[in-house]
Parts: structure tokens; C-alpha cells; sequence
């Protein structure tokens, strides 16, 4: 693991103001996002970042460009935790980005044959560890727009969302999940309301979401379970184990410790 903070460069058309490489991720809630250009990219486990209600699910090697001041929240949805890469862009032309990738509010992009955001994010540091303070800014700054470009030209422009297949099935399966966490969430049922197979149902989870459907609907629900523990804290464990869809509370506590690493008692401790 290696970190870098305060680096900003008032100078350089862009500059790095924050860059890590296997940083052990935590919880972040940023209800007015972050100042800047914001690059966030798992490195092991699994993560989740949702902007404006939309969920986003970061496997290995996926990344994910957000704006300035665009409200995000991201945490680990992994047993073994989440590790990241991550870079936070500035300088004199970062108004210009807009310009280069559009104005969206997040760009998503993942390792390629063409390029590899992790790999550069590794020659990124090394150029800050081992050059001349005075001279590695410039070369950080020509480093970052050929990150940019490579965004613009190898991301993931066309978004899931618009896909044709994620329209008809994964949509309207995710809608029904988030309605349906409390109850039996069985995938015959699910895929039969689609007039598909379950097989096909799963094949297309994995291939949009990232996992099978129970993998999103235990997720979901270790998800609600946090929510309530923090936000209803009067509520009793045995009372959340039912209120998210699990049928007893020694399978529930087993479950949430397994993929959080704690127990619901000691989740709800740490707020």
C-alpha cells in the first residue's frame, strides 16, 4: 500500500492533488461530493459506489472517473474488504476535462490491452518517489492528460444502463429486488416474470452487474441491514434479521460478520 496526499501544483495545466495504489478502502459519504476530478479503482475485493440512486458495482480492474462536486457514496461489498487505486485531479486546465470526456457526471473505464489504469497509477508513483520534486510535476501533468484521453477513447461510454438486454431483464429485476428484499427473493420466481430461464437471468447479471442474483439480493440486504442499524438504532437485531429477508437471526449475524467483517452488534458500535 502506498499513499500520496498534498501534492497539488498550482502551476501545470493538470496536477495530482492525492494518488494510491492498494489502499485499503473505508466507507466514504460525500453528500457534496469532492472538489476534484475523483478517480476510484478496485484493485481486490469488490465495491460499490452509488451516485444519484444509481448503484455502481467496481470488480477488479473497473474504475470510475467522478466530477467535481457530484454527491457519491462508495464502500466495500466484499467479506475480504475492498482495495483501491485512486488519483484526485486539479490544475490551471481542469475545467477543460469537461471538454475532453463531456459532461457527465461520472466516466467509467476498466484495464485493457490499450491500457492499463492500474499500471500507470504504479509509474505514477514511482515518478513521485524517485525524480526531482521541481521537474516531476510537469511530467505528472503530461501523464494525466494521456489518463484522460485514454478515458475518452477505451471508457466505458455506452453505460450498461442503455443496453437493450439490461432494459428488458436486469432493470426491472434490480426494481424488484429493492421492493422485495424482505420477502422470499427466489430467481425461479424472478425469471419467470420475465419469461426467461433462471440460467439466462444469472448469465445476465454477471454479465451487467457483475455477480449472480443471489450475490445482488444478499448484497442488497446486508445493505438495508446497515441502514437500519444506523439509522434505527432502537430496533432490535432479531427484529432487522426478519425486516431484511433473513429467516433466523444466527444465520443473519453469521452472514452480515462474514461479508463485513462484523457483527451487527459491533457494526452499529462504530456510529
Amino acid at each position: 500500500m502506498e499513499v500520496h496526499f498534498n501534492l497539488l501544483d498550482d502551476f501545470n495545466p493538470f496536477s495530482i492533488e492525492s494518488i494510491g495504489y492498494m489502499w485499503e478502502q473505508p466507507m466514504v459519504m460525500r453528500e457534496d461530493g469532492y472538489p476534484y476530478y475523483h478517480w476510484l479503482q478496485t484493485a481486490e475485493g469488490l465495491g460499490e459506489v452509488t451516485i444519484a440512486n444509481e448503484k455502481i458495482l467496481l470488480q477488479p480492474f473497473e474504475g470510475i472517473l467522478i466530477a467535481p462536486f457530484v454527491p457519491h457514496y462508495y464502500e466495500a461489498i466484499s467479506s475480504k474488504g475492498w482495495r483501491t487505486n485512486f488519483m484526485t485531479i486539479n490544475g490551471t486546465f481542469s475545467p477543460s476535462i469537461a471538454e475532453i470526456l463531456g459532461t457527465s457526471s461520472y466516466y467509467r473505464a476498466n484495464d485493457c490491452p490499450d491500457f492499463s489504469y492500474s499500471e500507470w497509477t504504479k509509474r505514477m508513483l514511482s515518478h513521485i518517489k524517485n525524480e526531482n520534486k521541481s521537474t516531476v510535476q510537469q511530467k505528472l501533468s503530461i501523464d494525466v492528460y494521456t489518463f484522460l484521453l485514454n478515458i475518452r477513447d477505451h471508457g466505458l461510454h455506452r453505460t450498461f444502463q442503455t443496453n437493450d438486454l439490461y432494459q428488458q431483464y436486469i432493470s426491472p429485476s434490480i426494481q424488484w429486488i429493492e421492493a422485495n428484499y424482505g420477502e422470499k427473493c427466489d430467481i425461479s420466481d424472478m425469471a419467470r416474470r420475465l419469461f426467461i430461464s433462471p440460467q439466462y437471468l444469472n448469465k445476465l447479471f454477471r454479465r451487467f452487474v457483475g455477480v449472480s442474483v443471489y450475490q445482488y439480493v444478499l448484497a442488497y440486504r446486508i445493505k438495508k441491514a446497515k441502514e437500519i442499524l444506523v439509522t434505527n438504532r432502537d430496533t432490535k437485531i432479531k427484529d432487522i434479521t426478519f425486516l431484511t429477508g433473513f429467516n433466523d437471526t444466527s444465520h443473519f449475524v453469521a452472514t452480515f460478520k462474514k461479508e463485513t467483517g462484523y457483527t451487527p452488534k459491533e457494526f452499529r458500535s462504530f456510529y
